[in-house]
């Protein structure tokens, strides 16, 4: 089994593919889509759409797992911003008829590390501990990994399309 995570963002998108077989887990792929900040919303949303299609057809996910993101009261605009952000990854991902689950910061921070208030660096060394890696830089591609690997030990039954 394959599950694609997603930390969405406008900026950058984190993303990490993990292999399940078994108790075994495997690193296949991580990293973020960057968009230009000089550039329109609408076309940093379709390169998002476009990336994301491209890196489904790249890892094959058996369904994807994305941290379900809100936004203070405070944050208006960013909690717009990122409801952008979702939709088109939702529709990359309805248009690849592939399934979907969301998960809180916490239940992700809870299941990798325990305590769901952790911090990114936590978070971190968790995933590499449990992908046996230290090659992971990117904070964004970290949180991607954590969203894939809080989905499988969920258990995935809870996947809807």
């Amino acid at each position: 089994m394959v599950i694609l995570g997603i930390d969405p963002g406008l900026a950058h998108t984190g993303f990490g593919a993990v292999r399940f077989s078994g108790k075994k887990r495997s690193l296949l792929a991580c990293g973020y889509i960057k968009t230009p900040p000089g550039e329109t919303v609408a076309s940093r949303l379709f390169q998002i759409h476009a990336d994301m299609g491209r890196l489904v057809k790249k890892t094959r996910p058996d369904f994807v797992a994305i941290e379900n993101i809100f936004s203070l009261v405070r944050y208006p605009k960013a909690g717009i911003l990122l409801g952008g952000v979702l939709g088109v990854i939702y529709l990359t991902v309805k248009q690849n008829n592939i399934g979907m689950i969301e998960i809180t910061p916490k239940e992700i921070k809870n299941s990798l590390v325990g305590y769901g208030s952790a911090g990114k660096v936590q978070v971190r060394k968790a995933v590499q501990t449990l992908l046996q890696t230290d090659d992971i830089r990117s904070f964004h591609a970290a949180d991607a990994l954590a969203v894939a690997l809080a989905a499988f030990y969920r258990n995935v039954t809870g996947v809807r399309g």
